[in-house]
């Protein structure tokens, strides 16, 4: 008895725990290819059930050892009352010229911070991220993301 109770105790303290960062999260993999042409946009569409606080990450898979330090880009943000847009330049290494992600084998996953504590109503919000790197596509890339995460 004392050893289902405390199973169904471990059980609910990790549901419990799993529910406190509600949010959306979106991510799109790239073909074989591993390359992000300049004209093709990516639309990544998250629904929020609540309405609340919260912070926007964009989220990214490399392969180790790309040989440029960031990804740059522009996004755009359309939803529920809601209309903005900026720039971004995902980090992928720092001024020494280290790897910035969390790297396993060949393969680095970053995230950077898009913006912070802004208030959201509950409701579908589209975000467009355009390549604007200088060449004709960014190389190395297996997937890229947007989180959308609760503030506590």
């Amino acid at each position: 008895m004392k050893t289902t109770f405390g199973l169904l105790t471990f059980l609910l303290l990790i549901t419990a725990a799993c529910q406190q960062n509600k949010g959306a999260r979106e991510m799109i993999d790239f073909p074989e290819s591993r390359q992000w042409v300049q004209n093709d946009a990516k639309k990544l569409t998250l629904t929020l059930k609540e309405a609340g606080t919260y912070s926007a990450f964009v989220e990214g898979s490399v392969i180790y050892g790309s040989q440029f330090p960031s990804l740059p880009m522009t996004w755009e943000l359309t939803g529920t009352n809601r209309n903005e847009n900026g720039t971004l330049s995902l980090a992928l290494k720092n001024e020494k010229g280290e790897e910035l992600g969390d790297c396993t084998g060949d393969v680095c996953d970053v995230k950077q911070a898009l913006f912070t504590g802004k208030p959201f109503e509950a409701g579908t919000y589209t975000f467009t991220l355009k390549n604007t790197f200088e060449f004709p596509y960014f190389p190395n890339i297996i997937a890229l993301g947007i989180s959308l995460e609760k503030e506590k």
